[in-house]
């Protein structure tokens, strides 16, 4: 049988925003599906949900919620989890967390083909001017009573923090959020990794660069699913041209404890381009200024309109013929009423943005061709 100790549920902590009574909450990692539990417990770190399922789990046994990453597993791939014992090991009883993600800001200025109003502003303000449909979603922060909640935990083993969004590099929020971390965990500038997510258009103001530098090291994440035109189809309204601009100046510019990895997200229109990434990246952008070589991580997109379960038979054998590695899960099957509704959606999104997935993406075009007939 195999080993599934999870370091996320042993040592995460995801701090959520997506309460729609606009209430904080908590569970133990980003990908769970595990119902946020209220902000206000007195025992974040201890509560009974946290000490049972670390008990399942050290029965070694998968909790419902875990599906994403069971998915994935089943399917021969690298899970968050796999990543996240590749990077901590085993870990039991803490005291307190070893990663915290932060998610409590839906502001963005991208609506994303593989995002939604969800985790964007832009995205909700979108489907409100097109007359579409979404569940109205409570926008506000409150970063005063997450530094509270902070304060109550033993922040002696955290080694890692990220910011995710909306888009992070936006506002005041998660800096001011960054400079109470600063100052709550110990030897913050010895051992603490800060890590921001971003879509790569928003530049750094250099009044931030002394929080920045008070950290052992800051990772600037940024997420690149295509090049140029791809881009601009994927990150919507996004500019390749603009983006690439902005990444080259903050390599620059800013302070020299700051890495950077650019996290692509694999969508069925971008699989057959998927080495297009990593040759711009090495031939561009292969490492900071002080030679630090730039991470740069794949993940398959799930559960949303462009995931890989809408891609057709023919599709999928040409990914598996020109991958060494592999891209599909083992249990991959056609699901034709997820292609209709993902062809449908698209080509009402094109009209609206201007748009034509099939001139920015021809060589893929023919294996839908079942479908566009």
């Amino acid at each position: 049988m195999a080993d599934l100790y999870c370091p996320m549920i042993h040592g995460g902590l995801n701090i959520n925003f997506k309460n729609n009574n606009g209430e904080l909450g908590i569970n133990q990692c980003c990908l769970s599906t595990e119902p946020l539990m209220s902000l206000d417990n007195d025992k974040i770190w201890k509560n009974l949900k946290f000490t049972s399922l670390r008990e399942v789990n050290n029965q070694n046994q998968w909790d419902p919620n875990c599906w994403e990453c069971r998915q994935i597993e089943a399917g021969g791939l690298k899970s968050f989890r796999k990543s996240m014992l590749e990077h901590y090991g085993k870990k039991y009883n803490l005291s307190g967390p070893l990663r915290i993600d932060f998610l409590f800001d839906r502001g963005c200025n991208l609506a994303c083909t593989i995002c939604g109003p969800e985790s964007s502003t832009l995205w909700q303000q979108y489907l409100k001017q097109n007359n579409m449909s979404y569940t109205n979603l409570n926008n506000s922060t409150d970063v005063d009573k997450v530094i509270s909640a902070l304060k109550t935990l033993d922040l002696s083993n955290l080694e890692q923090v990220h910011f995710c969004g909306g888009e992070t590099l936006l506002g005041t929020s998660y800096w001011k959020l960054a400079e109470a971390l600063a100052e709550l965990v110990p030897d913050a500038g010895k051992k603490l990794l800060v890590g921001f997510q971003t879509n790569g258009t928003q530049s750094i103001n250099p009044k931030y660069y002394k929080i920045i530098e008070k950290f052992h090291l800051v990772k600037i994440f940024i997420s690149i699913d295509g090049v140029e035109q791809k881009f601009n189809y994927l990150r919507w309204p996004g500019d390749w041209n603009q983006m690439t601009q902005n990444i080259m100046q903050m390599r620059e510019k800013l302070p020299v404890n700051v890495m950077f990895c650019i996290t692509e997200t694999l969508s069925n229109f971008s699989l057959f381009y998927s080495g297009e990434v990593a040759a711009w990246i090495k031939n561009n952008f292969h490492a900071n200024r002080l030679g630090d070589i730039v991470e740069h991580s794949q993940q398959l997109a799930v559960h949303n309109l462009l995931g890989i379960d809408a891609i057709t038979e023919e599709y999928a054998q040409v990914i598996k013929d020109r991958n060494t590695k592999q891209m599909l899960p083992n249990n991959w099957k056609e699901n034709p009423s997820k292609i209709k509704k993902m062809l449908s959606e698209t080509e009402k999104h094109d009209q609206i943005r201007g748009q034509n997935w099939k001139n920015t993406f021809p060589e893929i075009v023919q294996y839908y061709s079942r479908y566009l007939q």
